[in-house]
């Protein structure tokens, strides 16, 4: 009897253990119960203040508590620590929460997938969007804080049954989660059935706030990633192409003699303010006179409150963006060694081609872009050493300074892509030389949206003064000289929009922006309508250049017309053939 007793105490547990293991569990229900809480609390999706009347919201915290738990875990496994790996997870929780509102705030849209691309240089990165935060002392202060919290957890005593076998096997099903989570695998993909939570991936904004911010990463992650469906089917398409009168090469433009210099400007934020109620003050007198003497008109972009590069891209390479569905950040996300481009079509007949943008290469990866885009040269900020500053950023005068240094009489014909930056936010507290208000602001407008709006019309004076100087400097050229500005999104000015709200009824993302052509030779006024991607036909138009067969497409279309004469699909199976560079095969199968 007594050898039996020995038996089963030897089998038994030690109360220690026991004891832990429940200290261990009763500490995890008290994480579990707080993480809940925070995620509810932060975001807006999620039931707060506390209410158990009906399941559905609740059953949502779920769905954005589980990728939270899994991080958490990830962390315990890692620190041994319970109350270092908490504080981890409401950094990242924090971090997550506080640059989506800001997001929201300067953008109108939550925070994406897509946007994690900052984090691969997040060195130049940090530098441009630190303006959106406290300033450089409390930024400071925050960090130490931080690390000295950090360091202090870290003097926590590990948990002693957190090791050997059971430390891999958490980590390995910590990893299995994480991965399938990522994947959309089984049996995730019927946890968070997108069609129950009424997901949307053409409206991120409205689907986050049914969902949760969490959550609606998760599904715009398995929505959009890869692109399988980038190549269309050749045979198809040629047939789609025939359909439209598109499979013949169009009949050749007259190239112009002597071959003009082309000044491409890209103006930051670029906005016509008196389309907005109230706003009658004219903050770009020198655009509007030089209208009446030029082509000019409005510009449908890809893009609201930021997003540059989406403008850019379209200008650059002729494509809509509408036609790669699955692409936020083109730069990043279409790195291909070579792009077609508007510039290899200049560069093939002969121009020297610069970009010019005084702010670090390394950001939107513009490095990489501009070489695959067939750019001969790219003057960063480390041109732009010592320039003058107006706000933030290096100023539109610096700029204009940078592009008249570059243009020679005696040179080969030139284009230069000038990308501003002068007139980007945040509004509310850019460092100004002086107090200057360019304007009387409507009174209902609050004090706060009056300084943004008073300041960003400050800025884009300047802009139209530095224009004038631009516009002195090429209409007193001997050298035929085209300039074309446009403007590549409406500034970040949410709380401006939703009090003044705007003159034609349309929302602030349908509001377009101006563009203006300039030919030192010519003072044909033309007024036009158009999207950015169709743009470049302008260019070709003025100077018969168009060696390929996309862009002789286009040209003839029109710049106006081509969405009216061609329906869109049509056009987006054109342009993804031209982007995988196989247009050129429909020569060899008609």
């Amino acid at each position: 009897m007594r050898s039996t007793q020995h038996q089963y105490s030897a089998l038994a547990a030690p109360p220690a253990a026991v004891s832990s293991n429940k200290v261990i569990a009763g500490w995890a229900a008290l994480v579990a119960i707080g993480l809940t809480l925070l995620v509810s609390y932060l975001d807006p999706a999620l039931p707060w203040p506390i209410s158990f009347s009906r399941a559905e919201p609740w059953a949502l915290v779920f769905l954005n508590l589980v990728p939270v738990l899994i991080l958490h875990g990830a962390l315990l496994i890692v620190t041994r620590r319970l109350l270092l790996s908490c504080w981890l997870t409401v950094l990242a929780l924090g971090a997550l929460y506080f640059i989506n509102y800001i997001k929201l705030k300067e953008l109108a849209t939550p925070l994406l997938p897509d946007d994690f691309h900052f984090l691969k240089a997040i060195g130049v990165n940090y530098a441009f969007f630190a303006q959106y935060l406290a300033s450089s002392r409390l930024q400071l202060l925050f960090a130490i804080g931080v690390l000295a919290v950090t360091l202090l957890l870290y003097r926590e005593r590990p948990i002693g049954s957190i090791k050997g076998g059971v430390r891999w096997g958490a980590a390995v099903l910590t990893v299995i989660l994480w991965s399938t989570l990522v994947q959309g695998s089984a049996p995730w993909k019927t946890v968070y059935y997108p069609g129950q939570l009424q997901f949307e991936p053409w409206a991120p904004r409205d689907s986050a706030a049914r969902t949760g911010l969490i959550t609606n990463m998760i599904l715009l992650h398995w929505e959009l990633r890869g692109d399988s469906q980038l190549q269309p089917n050749l045979d198809a398409s040629i047939q789609l192409l025939r359909d439209y009168g598109l499979t013949s090469m169009p009949a050749a433009l007259q190239a112009r003699s002597p071959l003009p210099d082309i000044i491409v400007v890209q103006s930051e934020s670029l906005f016509d303010v008196t389309r907005l109620k109230g706003i009658d003050t004219d903050v770009m007198p020198t655009l509007r006179a030089a209208a009446s003497r030029g082509w000019s008109g409005e510009l449908r972009v890809p893009t609201f409150g930021g997003g540059t590069i989406r403008t850019e891209f379209e200008f650059l390479t002729g494509l809509p963006l509408a036609a790669f569905p699955h692409v936020r950040y083109p730069y990043l996300q279409l790195a291909h060694a070579e792009i077609p481009s508007i510039v290899r079509e200049l560069r093939s007949n002969g121009y020297r081609t610069v970009a010019i943008h005084p702010n670090g290469g390394a950001f939107w990866n513009r490095n990489h872009a501009f070489r695959a885009l067939g750019f001969d040269q790219f003057l960063d900020a480390d041109a732009f050493e010592g320039a003058e500053r107006y706000g933030w950023y290096v100023s539109d005068s610096s700029l204009v300074d940078r592009v008249i240094a570059e243009l020679r009489d005696d040179d080969p014909p030139q284009m230069i892509m000038a990308i501003s930056i002068q007139n980007h936010g945040p509004y509310e507290t850019v460092p100004l030389p002086s107090p200057e208000n360019p304007g009387r602001v409507q009174a209902s407008l609050d004090a706060s949206s009056t300084h943004a709006l008073e300041t960003y019309m400050t800025l884009v004076r300047a802009s139209d003064q530095a224009l004038a100087r631009l516009l002195e400097f090429v209409d007193n050229r001997s050298r035929d000289t085209i300039l074309l500005v446009y403007g590549d999104h409406l500034p970040a000015m949410n709380d401006v929009y939703a009090q003044l709200g705007f003159r034609d009824g349309r929302r602030p993302e349908e509001q377009p922006v101006p563009w203006l052509l300039i030919d030192n030779r010519s003072r044909e006024p033309r007024v036009q309508e158009g999207p950015a991607w169709l743009l470049p036909t302008l260019l070709i138009e003025k100077t018969g250049l168009a060696t390929s067969r996309y862009f002789s497409e286009l040209t003839d279309l029109g710049f106006s017309d081509a969405e009216s004469r061609v329906p869109f699909d049509v056009l987006k199976v054109l342009a993804r053939l031209q982007f995988d560079s196989r247009l050129g095969l429909l020569d060899t199968l008609n």
